[in-house]
């Protein structure tokens, strides 16, 4: 298992090139359950997207796009059930 994971700025996916779209944000998976791992990456993503869709006409659209492509790319990524299942969970919720 991984024990830290970087959750890039994929920004690119939901956004126009931008300036941010090189930064990153680690996210440590030490001693860490499913639930705060999720956490932790939807927290990175929304760091990463606020920033990402800043310049954005239409902010909130383009926040919602890249905090979606993020986190599931993200989650592709780790290829861990556990978390992903909560992500799946989140979504039916709403």
């Amino acid at each position: 298992m991984m024990k830290l994971m970087t959750l890039a700025a994929l920004a690119t996916l939901a956004l126009a090139p931008a300036a941010n779209a090189e930064e990153g944000v680690r996210v440590s998976l030490i001693g860490k359950s499913s639930a705060q791992i999720h956490a932790d990456i939807v927290a990175a993503a929304k760091k990463v997207c606020a920033k990402a869709a800043s310049s954005e006409t239409l902010f909130l659209d383009a926040y919602g796009r890249c905090l979606k492509g993020s986190v599931n790319t993200a989650l592709e990524q780790l290829g861990n059930s556990e978390v992903a299942q909560i992500q799946a969970t989140r979504v039916a919720q709403r």
